[in-house]
């Protein structure tokens, strides 16, 4: 009976697989994003932060589901990070963090046809994880009693008090939230999207067992291009 059922399972998957396939689309992305963080401390002030420019690039999929509805994944390198002129690190003046993200964006697409082309209409949530990434300032910073260069790696940590001298903890390596495209795709190949990204994932890490108060969020912007092979 078990290996009946077996049988069952790998011919369904099989067909699925195959019914997929045979409707999806692959393709390659790459374009420029603008990202920044909401920083709020626990009395709820905002910290001042300004956007940085970061890549983006990676593989896409779009499968078609019913009519013009389609799913549109996407497995991307994207550079995240953020601006701070004074505070936040040590003594920092003109901090720049740059902090690396593989992610994986889901969007239920809408695709008209418009003209010669599609538009685009698309939203869905998106999953992340940080791998790594640097930072700068313009003058030296004094961590604890050691003063430092002004430069270093950025690590994700879900205990923010481990760390080694120079290291900046961006907060916690998993981060999801919420994705939105606009576009236009010509030729069937050729597609120029804005997508725009909200995290709702809280990135504070924990310090010594215990949930510090505040709260850091991604959020960001980017156009890009894609192909489809």
């Amino acid at each position: 009976m078990k290996n009946i059922q077996l049988l069952l399972l790998l011919i369904g998957l099989t067909s699925a697989y195959n019914m997929v396939s045979g409707q999806s689309k692959f393709g390659i992305r790459a374009g420029v994003g603008f990202s920044n963080v909401v920083e709020k401390a626990e009395n709820g002030e905002k910290a001042s932060t300004q956007s940085i420019p970061g890549l983006t690039l990676g593989l896409t999929a779009e499968i078609a589901l019913a009519g013009d509805f389609y799913l549109q994944p996407a497995l991307l390198y994207s550079r995240r990070g953020f601006k701070q002129q004074s505070g936040g690190f040590g003594s920092a003046t003109n901090l720049k963090v740059k902090a690396d993200y593989l992610e994986l964006p889901v969007n239920f697409l809408y695709k008209p046809k418009l003209g010669t082309g599609s538009l685009l209409l698309g939203a869905g949530p998106y999953i992340a994880y940080g791998t790594g990434g640097s930072w700068k300032s313009d003058t030296d910073i004094l961590i604890g009693d050691i003063r430092e260069n002004g430069e270093g790696r950025v690590a994700f940590r879900n205990d923010g008090s481990v760390r080694n001298d120079s290291e900046y903890t961006y907060g916690r390596p998993f981060d999801y939230g919420l994705n939105a495209t606009l576009g236009y795709e010509f030729r069937e190949r050729f597609s120029l999207q804005l997508t725009g990204m909200v995290g709702i994932a809280n990135l504070v890490p924990h310090f010594n067992g215990y949930q510090r108060g505040g709260s850091i969020r991604n959020k960001g912007f980017g156009v890009s291009l894609g192909y489809k092979l």
